[in-house]
Formats: structure tokens, sequence, C-alpha cells
């Protein structure tokens, strides 16, 4: 396959099931598919950048997750299935059915360019219909829980401030260093996936201040490695149906903070919407280029 780029190679293998010109329809009565089945090749412009897109949308994802990966043919199910297993933990059913679609279609080139032998991406995925996204608690109702979870534990409550002002992941919280706040300059080093970092600005210098930064981990500490992220998810979930609000997790926090961080950028700073989405994508932790995950936080403005 040589040393293409993901673009380069995504053209070469959607250019091998281009049908455009042609009628589905007749495709479909040759073939003999069934009712439902997906006829191979793709019959239409429209389609066809989708399809292109979302292929674009992966490789970004695989070039921050898996940076030693360059090929198709290095792709495996288990890459596959960790996307989408993002994708149904952030986007609503049929976003991941569209997602599960064009990477068939994107497996349909491969194997027709001789990059696979086998399937690589799930030929089923169960997907809840009625299932809501994690999406974020309004300002109101993030201030009702952690206030309730103040009274019962107050390190679990500052974790969740923590979170508001930085959008950080619960793991991100839990490995927290004490020399990684800069207080003076309003930032904070995460430690994200991969074993990436990023610096970023909080948006309340507040939470910075309340931190213990005495001890070297501001969370973990001996014993506790396998209870205090548990503890945190539980006291959440917990609070949440004492209050009667609809339950987001932990992560609901961290919607709340993206919503609250474009809110900023676009408002204040002056920023287009696209522009402070890109922003968005890497204060929380993802490439640039894949927008498409903050909608699962921000709905379309």
């Amino acid at each position: 396959m040589g040393k293409a780029s993901w673009r380069g190679q995504t053209f070469y293998a959607l250019a091998a099931i281009d049908q455009r010109g042609k009628s589905k329809h007749e495709a479909k009565r040759d073939l003999e598919c069934r009712p439902g089945e997906a006829v191979p090749g793709i019959f239409s412009n429209g389609y066809l950048n989708t399809v292109f897109d979302r292929a674009m949308t992966f490789t970004h994802w695989m070039e921050e997750q898996y940076p030693e990966v360059r090929q198709y043919s290095e792709v495996d199910k288990e890459i596959i299935t960790e996307y989408v297993a993002e994708k149904a933990d952030t986007c609503r059913p049929s976003t991941v059915r569209t997602v599960l679609a064009c990477l068939r279609k994107l497996q349909e080139g491969a194997y027709a360019r001789h990059w696979i032998c086998e399937d690589i991406v799930p030929t089923e995925w169960t997907l809840d219909p009625q299932r809501v996204h994690r999406g974020a608690y309004s300002p109101t109702e993030a201030q009702a829980i952690m206030a309730a979870i103040a009274s019962l534990h107050p390190q679990y409550a500052q974790a969740l401030r923590f979170i508001l002002s930085t959008g950080a992941r619960i793991d991100e919280v839990f490995h927290l260093r004490a020399d990684k706040v800069f207080t003076g300059e309003k930032r904070v080093e995460l430690l994200g996936k991969g074993g990436k970092t990023r610096r970023i600005q909080v948006l309340e210098a507040a939470a910075l201040h309340e931190l213990d930064l005495a001890r070297h981990f501001v969370y973990l500490e001996p014993g506790n490695e396998h209870t205090w992220k548990k503890g945190l998810e539980d006291i959440v979930r917990e609070t949440c149906d004492r209050l009667s609000i609809h339950r987001r997790g932990v992560h609901g926090f961290r919607g709340s903070a993206a919503q609250a961080f474009l809110r900023q950028e676009t408002n204040l700073l002056g920023f287009s919407e696209s522009e402070g989405r890109r922003h968005l994508a890497m204060w929380l932790g993802h490439n640039p280029h894949r927008t498409e995950v903050t909608f699962a936080y921000v709905p379309k403005q």
C-alpha cells in the first residue's frame, strides 16, 4: 500500500466501491439482496461524502489514540470496537448507526483493495433507542448536586467543582498531581488518555485555590485506588435520584464545563461557533479536528 496518508488511503478505498451513475435498485435486484440488507458499493455523491467525512473523523481519532497505526491494513476489530464504544457512550443511537454504516462501507473498500482478509467492523451492535447520551447538567442542577454531596463527602464535592472548572475526566482528576497545579497562571496540567498531557486554563480560579497541594497527589492515596472513582460515581447517582435529577453521571459535569467553555469562547471572546468548538475539543483532550465530539455535550447553537 505504500506510505499514503490516511486521506489518500480513504480516497483509494472508496474509489474501489464507487458505483455512482449506476442504479442501486438494479444492483440490489441483480445481487438478490434480502429486504434490509445493505447493497455493496456507494451509489450517490452525498453518501460518498458522508462516508469519507466519517472515515476522516475515525482516522483523526486513530492518530490521537494509536499514532503507531498508519495503514488500514493495520486496523483490527479491537480498535474499531473501542471507537464505536466511545461513540455509543457519547452520541445518540442514530449517530452510532450512521458511524457503523460508514465504517462498513470503508471495510468494503479495504476488502476490495485486499488490505484486509476478515471483518474488522462488528456485524452487530446493540443500541438502546431510548438511551439518552450523557449530555450535561444545567448550572442549577450541578450546583444542587454539589451542595447535597458537600454535606456528606466534602472531597467529592470539591472534585466535582474541579471538573466543572476544567472539563476533566474522572480519571484525570483522580491522578491530579499537586505540582501540576499552577494557581498563579490559573492553569492545570492533566494526564489524559494514552499518557498524553495537556495544560489548560481553568474557568474558575477558585477551583484551584481550594485544593490541598501539600501532598504529591491531590486525591490518590494508599488504600483508595479501587474505591475512590466508584465512590464518586455512586454518590452522584444516588444524589441525582434523591433530587429527582436525570442521571448523567460524573461525566455530566464535564458536559456542564464544556457548555460554559463554549459560551465563554463565543459570547465573551468573540470566536465563531466552529472556532469555539475546535478550541473546546482541545480543551477536553481531543483532536481539534474532532469537533463532532463536542455535540455530545453542547447542542448546535
